[in-house]
């Protein structure tokens, strides 16, 4: 199923923080030569719900990255039901496909979350430590230039727009359990959830993510949505490949 109108608003809205959105006639090229080692800031965004060709997008997208620096081709398409044939030619070229679920908590929690104290984290050293660990550590980004960019449009593209993060401890103090909420567009989005492997299977996740839900409905946002969650609400597809020009 196609994504909800509300975080595919979302994401366009996502997609102008950064330095540089050209309008297409099948979506828009984005880029940023700032991170040029970051996907989600250098790619195309599909917003049409027709087909459209591999040679069409490229002709628009893969000037853009090459001035940019960008040594990736990142495409998503948010109404994959319609490019079946952008689909198997880039399938054919043996890029990466990924399918993204669109989720939407439901207001449930466990019995445990109740008792779990969730705090937010104020922008500062002990944040950005432990968020390049998750980075490094539970999402595997790599190379280290990749965790450098995306710490730095952390800093300093998404904290002033008002992104938040939240975290549970251990008994040590020590921030174990994170995830982060932006609204834009007046939909809140779920990212960056990861719990340390030793502290996992204790309700740490969803105790964060319950608090997400009650902020975002004190927002008045839609959502909110994330990758993985409680309520499957639609699909997004995505590609990933080396560009095809030198």
């Amino acid at each position: 199923m196609p994504l909800p109108e509300p975080l595919h608003r979302f994401w366009i809205s996502l997609d102008d923080l950064v330095a540089d959105v050209r309008p297409t006639t099948w979506g828009a090229v984005v880029t940023d030569a700032r991170f040029p080692d970051v996907w989600d800031t250098n790619y195309a965004r599909v917003d049409v719900a027709t087909e459209v060709s591999v040679a069409t997008i490229e002709a628009d997208l893969l000037p853009v990255l090459l001035r940019a620096g960008v040594r990736v081709e990142h495409v998503v398409s948010f109404h994959h039901e319609e490019h079946g044939e952008l689909l198997a030619e880039l399938s054919a070229r043996g890029h990466r496909i990924t399918w993204d679920l669109a989720m939407v908590f439901d207001g449930a929690h466990g019995a445990r979350e109740e008792d779990i104290a969730v705090e937010e984290l104020a922008p500062g050293d002990e944040l950005w430590t432990a968020a390049a660990g998750s980075l490094r550590d539970s999402f595997g980004i790599e190379p280290a230039t990749a965790v450098e960019q995306l710490l730095t449009l952390e800093r300093t593209v998404l904290a002033p727009v008002g992104k938040r993060w939240f975290a549970v401890r251990d008994d040590g103090g020590r921030p174990v359990s994170l995830a982060t909420l932006l609204v834009l567009a007046g939909t809140g989005y779920v990212d960056n959830v990861a719990t340390d492997p030793a502290a996992r299977g204790r309700g740490y996740a969803g105790a964060i993510v319950t608090r997400i839900a009650q902020e975002t409905r004190d927002a008045g946002a839609a959502g909110p949505f994330r990758r993985l969650g409680r309520t499957v609400v639609g699909t997004s597809n995505t590609w990933n490949g080396i560009t095809s020009a030198a």
